[in-house]
């Protein structure tokens, strides 16, 4: 008998965990949904753990296959990664995550191996998971209609209860196989399931994230493929698969041809896949991908450390990227968007091996299990998650589904389901343990992965509550929140921006530029590759009168980004006050003339009068002198001159002197 039937308590816990999980968040956290659900799911596990052990569900061996060993190390290599890493409290936060996937896993597969559930429990948690999804999505779509916002120019907001768009997008996808596994059950759960498959598609469709709709047809096309290809001959397979492959390839040139000549029309459905086919998003990515393969060539072996991409991208350099608002430290990128390289760069080429490593054996035992099961209904359920798992693989190196918690407790499902059906089939060869001390292991790893998420959620927590004090001008409390949060396991912000960062800008602002500076120094310590620390800490040198240090700080940061504005606008003020309004005007005209920071002009004013009066003495020239006096009366007549002369590609001083002709 098994633990379904045994104890029903047990099965209303898998239940409701399943189905709160979309709904669940901490709103007073930077991150809501992140380690809200991380510290659940360790929580969900580790009553697993208790009940078995309650029951004397312990006295069973525990086999660790191919798959499981390749997972165990792959964490392996992560925790080694410790070694490179310069944030420990990120790396700590990262492992954490990593260690749930892998107790999941392996809980999973035991209880699934011993009979102890069933797969066909599985499906219906992870059908129920998809359907308040979906509800969720339901909900966000009428709510935007009901504000009377045009769902098609406001999509990129849709973000239900995963994030972004893009998770939103790749979470419903996600949950695909399992309603197709939910349309050959009863009666009632087929129903369910063909409505999740019709809304889901047509939400895919509407939410337009297109990594997504590609995997979606092409799940489509690999399960028709199969259904064709099972019904009728060979031949008709050919046929059917040529024209299909000719209808794709037609209609995609079709829309790539009108693309250019379609931006003017006002029809939607143009509109639609003008926006669909649109390539900023992909170039966006190879920006991305390109400074990854920079980290990469210099950490081949060892990485970076987990969760250290945010703070080692900066280093080489940031006018790599088209989006100004990275060049000027705006935006902040805490993935590459594509999973496999961020796990070759913070765990090296053995830990990416060994995850590539995961999805190989998983790939193979799914095609196995296409084939070779007995029943036939097994043997489509197999085909359903290698399809899915493809399809997921594509996902993966345009996205980051890595980072999200509830995308990784569906692909677990799908994994410990898969391996758990090969085992038992083909009964491989493994490293058999009593599962007491499997027990002890993953016990331990979820006890250290809470104690961490305790410790970052308590830190997010008061960093919340700063934020907010902030905002509201009262720095007082902000200061307190802000040394409240710090902890061992929580020095950065989710953006590797230092906490110290944050209580050197509420001293700064309050005009404690001695207290500015030690903080600002203890950020600089933890993060030297941050632009924002940089210009920070060289504006809390100059306030505390140490200029040296000051422009050694406005230039880090410029070697990184020569197009951060605000640094640039500092050094060039900073020359200007000491007198060296050569070096002055020659910073602050590399700025781009059209820059809307608020102090551009305001700081370009003086500079641009003391480099035209120098340029006049040495020139010495009366009636060019008389003619600027004439030409050149207010502030405004001065600005005008310089973007004149920002037009013509020569030096300040030669297109001075063409006036005099």
């Amino acid at each position: 008998m098994n633990l379904f039937n045994e104890n029903k308590s047990f099965n209303l816990i898998l239940l409701i965990y399943f189905a709160s999980l979309p709904l669940v968040f901490f709103s007073s956290i930077l991150d809501p949904f992140l380690l809200s659900r991380q510290i659940v799911t360790n929580i969900f596990l580790l009553f697993i753990i208790i009940f078995i052990l309650k029951n004397d569900r312990a006295k069973y061996l525990f086999t660790l296959d191919i798959t499981s060993l390749l997972f165990l190390g792959f964490v392996f290599f992560c925790g080694l990664s410790f070694l490179q890493s310069q944030l420990l409290d990120i790396s700590h936060t990262d492992f954490s995550k990593y260690l749930t996937y892998l107790a999941f896993f392996l809980l999973t597969k035991f209880l699934i191996t011993n009979n102890l559930i069933k797969n066909t429990q599985l499906y219906f948690y992870v059908i129920v998971f998809g359907i308040v999804s979906l509800f969720i999505i339901v909900l966000a779509f009428t709510n935007k209609a009901i504000n009377g916002k045009n769902l098609f120019n406001y999509i990129n907001l849709m973000t239900g209860t995963f994030g972004n768009k893009n998770f939103l997008s790749s979470i419903l996808f996600i949950c695909l196989p399992f309603y197709f596994i939910g349309v050959s059950k009863s009666k009632k759960i087929k129903i369910v399931s063909i409505s999740a498959i019709v809304l889901t598609i047509i939400f895919l469709l509407l939410l337009r994230t297109r990594t997504v709709i590609i995997v979606l047809f092409l799940f489509l096309f690999l399960i028709l493929c199969r259904y064709i290809k099972n019904k009728f001959s060979k031949k008709t397979f050919t046929i059917f698969l040529f024209s299909l492959v000719s209808i794709v390839v037609i209609i995609i040139y079709y829309f790539f041809s009108i693309k250019n000549q379609s931006h003017s029309s006002t029809d939607i459905i143009t509109q639609y896949f003008i926006k669909l086919l649109s390539s900023n998003t992909f170039y966006e990515r190879l920006e991305f991908w390109q400074q990854a393969t920079y980290t990469i060539k210099d950490n081949f072996f060892n990485g970076v450390g987990i969760g250290n991409w945010i703070i080692t991208y900066p280093k080489y350099g940031l006018d790599h990227f088209s989006k100004i608002d990275i060049q000027n430290g705006k935006m902040l990128i805490n993935s590459p968007h594509n999973d496999y390289l961020l796990v070759l760069l913070e765990t090296g080429v053995f830990g990416f091996l060994f995850y590539l490593g995961i999805f190989i054996s998983i790939l193979y035992q799914a095609y196995w299990l296409s084939i070779n099961e007995f029943v036939s209904s097994d043997r489509k359920n197999a085909s359903y998650f290698l399809f899915f798992i493809i399809c997921y693989l594509i996902i993966a190196f345009f996205d980051f589904p890595l980072a999200r918690i509830e995308h990784q407790i569906i692909l677990m499902v799908v994994f410990s389901i898969i391996n758990s059906q090969y085992l038992k089939v083909n009964q491989p060869k493994g490293i058999k343990i009593f599962s007491r001390y499997f027990f002890i292991f993953c016990s331990v790893i979820l006890i250290y992965s809470s104690t961490i998420l305790f410790y970052r959620i308590n830190g997010e927590r008061h960093l919340f509550k700063a934020l907010e004090a902030e905002n509201k001008g009262d720095s007082k409390t902000a200061l307190f929140e802000l040394n409240k949060a710090k902890n061992p396991y929580f020095s950065t912000d989710n953006f590797a921006l230092p906490l110290d960062w944050h209580i050197g800008k509420t001293y700064y602002n309050d005009g404690r530029f001695k207290e500015s500076l030690y903080s600002f120094i203890n950020a600089y310590t933890i993060n030297p590759n941050s632009i924002v620390v940089n210009n920070d800490l060289g504006s809390s040198y100059i306030k505390n009168e140490n200029v040296i240090n000051g422009i050694i700080h406005y230039k880090k940061a410029l070697n990184i980004s020569p197009n951060y504005e605000d640094a640039r606008l500092n050094l060039a003020a900073t020359y200007y006050n000491i007198g060296e309004f050569e070096n002055a005007f020659v910073t602050i005209n590399q700025c781009n003339s059209n820059s809307q920071n608020a102090f551009y002009k305001q700081i370009l004013t003086p500079i641009v009068e003391k480099k035209l009066n120098l340029t006049l003495e040495r020139l010495n020239n009366t009636n060019l002198n008389s003619y600027l006096k004439s030409k050149i009366k207010t502030e405004n007549d001065l600005l005008t001159f310089y973007f004149e002369y920002k037009k013509n590609n020569i030096t300040f001083d030669r297109y001075v002197k063409t006036l005099i002709n």
